[in-house]
C-alpha cells in the first residue's frame, strides 16, 4: 500500500506542485505557452528472478515523469517539446536512460484541409498506447503491451504527415504517414542467456490507418513500417542487414462501463541467409464497476527466433507469458492509485536463465531448457495535469 510518506507520493507531490508552478509563470507571460505533464511512480517486487528492473529486494526506484511544453507561433503552428525522466529499477537498460531526454522535439504545421504536418523529433502514430505509453493515469496498469511496445519506435526523427477522411456519415479513416529514423532498445534471450541490445534505424518510411465504425467506441487499426539497421552502408555487401519490416494489428473498443483491446506485432528481417523473426501480442479487457474503480485483466506473449551455429536448425523462443490483474482507483482524472500482480513465465528475464540446450548428436537440432518463472507485483501512483 502507498503510505502518505512514501517515495513514491513525496515524488508526485514534488512534481506536480513545481510543475504547477512553472506553468502559471509561463502562463503569466504569454498566453501562447502550454504546460503538461505526468508522474508515473511506483514501489515493486518479485518473488525471486528480476522483471524489467523488479527484483526479489523490491524497488522504488521506478519511474516515468513526462513534462510538455509548446508554443503557439500562429493559429496554424506550433512547437512542442516533451521531456522525459525514467527510471526502471535494476534493468539491464537502466543505464542506457539519461536522467533527462527529449522524446519529442517537433514543428507542427495545420493546413485548412485538415491535414497536420510534424517536422523533428515526433511522436510516432503506432498502435494504441504508443503516444500515451507513459501517462499512468490513461491505463489501467503501470504499463501495457509491453510484448508489443517494448522499449522501441517510441518516436521518430523525420516527419509525420496526417490527415482524417470521411467516408460516408457512419465510416472515416484517420491515416498517417512518416519518414525518418528511430533508436531500437531491448532485452532479448539468446544462446547464452539475455543480452541487451541498441541500435539505430535510418531510412524508415511507413503509414499507420485507424478506420473508425459506426459502433460508438470501435475501431481497427493497422501499422506498417520498413526500414535499414545501421551500420549497413559501410559493410560488406554479404554482411549487410536486410530492410526490416515491422507490422502491427489493433483491435479497439472502449464503451462506458468496459474496454476491450487487442493488438499483434512482428518483425522479419535477413542477413544473407540468416532470417529473423519476433512476434508479439496482447489482450486487454476491463470493466468499471463504479466511475472511480476500473479492474482489468491482461494477457501477454511473445516468440523470437533465434539462430544456431551451423549445421544447428534455429528455435523459436516462446520469450515471455504474463498474465497480469490489477485494480486501479480514479480520485479524480488526474490522479490515479493502482494495485496489480504479474505471472511471468518464459526467457525474457534480467538475470540470465537456461535457454538453449545444444544437441549432442545428428539430427543437430536444440531443445529448450525448462521455462523459468515469477511472481511480481506493483504499487502505483498516476498523475496528470
Amino acid at each position: 500500500m502507498l503510505l502518505k510518506n512514501s517515495p513514491v507520493v513525496a515524488l508526485a507531490v514534488v512534481t506536480v506542485a513545481a510543475s504547477m508552478a512553472l506553468s502559471t509563470a509561463l502562463h503569466a507571460q504569454d498566453e501562447r505557452f502550454s504546460f503538461h505533464g505526468s508522474v508515473n511512480a511506483a514501489i515493486a517486487k518479485s518473488d525471486g528472478l528480476g522483471v524489467f528492473g523488479i527484483n526479489k529486494d523490491g524497488t522504488s526506484d521506478y519511474r516515468a515523469v513526462a513534462m510538455l511544453l509548446g508554443y503557439q507561433i500562429s493559429s496554424k503552428d506550433r512547437v512542442v517539446t516533451q521531456l522525459l525522466h525514467r527510471r526502471i529499477g535494476t534493468s539491464p537498460l537502466a543505464e542506457t536512460e539519461p536522467a533527462v531526454g527529449a522524446v519529442w522535439a517537433f514543428f507542427e504545421r495545420k493546413f485548412d484541409n485538415g491535414a497536420t504536418v510534424k517536422l523533428g523529433r515526433n511522436p510516432l502514430p503506432r498502435g494504441i498506447f504508443n503516444e500515451v505509453r507513459f501517462v499512468g493515469t490513461l491505463l489501467p496498469f503501470y504499463r501495457v503491451g509491453t510484448t508489443v511496445y517494448g522499449e522501441t519506435l517510441e518516436y521518430i526523427d523525420g516527419a509525420v504527415v496526417a490527415k482524417s477522411i470521411d467516408i460516408n456519415d457512419s465510416w472515416s479513416i484517420d491515416a498517417s504517414a512518416f519518414g525518418g529514423g528511430f533508436d531500437i532498445r531491448a532485452v532479448l534471450p539468446s544462446s547464452t542467456g539475455s543480452q541487451a541490445i541498441k541500435l539505430r534505424a535510418e531510412n524508415s518510411v511507413g503509414t499507420q490507418l485507424w478506420l473508425n465504425t459506426p459502433l460508438e467506441g470501435v475501431r481497427f487499426g493497422a501499422f506498417v513500417n520498413n526500414y535499414e539497421q545501421t551500420p549497413r552502408a559501410s559493410l560488406p555487401e554479404a554482411s549487410r542487414p536486410s530492410r526490416t519490416t515491422t507490422a502491427l494489428y489493433s483491435f479497439d473498443a472502449v464503451r462506458e462501463k468496459g474496454f476491450a483491446r487487442a493488438e499483434y506485432t512482428s518483425f522479419d528481417s535477413k542477413t544473407g541467409a540468416t532470417k529473423s523473426h519476433y512476434d508479439g501480442w496482447y489482450v486487454l479487457a476491463g470493466v468499471k464497476p463504479t466511475e472511480k474503480l476500473t479492474l482489468a485483466v491482461e494477457y501477454s506473449t511473445a516468440n523470437n527466433l533465434i539462430n544456431l551455429p551451423s549445421p544447428v536448425a534455429p528455435i523459436t523462443i516462446p520469450v515471455s507469458k504474463d498474465f497480469a490483474v490489477g485494480g486501479a482507483w480514479a480520485v479524480n482524472p488526474g490522479l490515479v492509485f493502482k494495485l496489480e500482480a504479474h505471472r511471468q513465465e518464459g526467457y525474457a528475464f534480467d538475470t540470465p536463465v537456461s535457454t538453449i540446450v545444444p544437441p549432442t548428436g545428428p539430427p543437430f537440432r536444440a531443445s529448450l531448457a525448462p521455462a523459468a518463472k515469477a511472481f511480481y507485483a506493483l504499487a502505483s501512483v498516476a498523475v496528470s495535469f
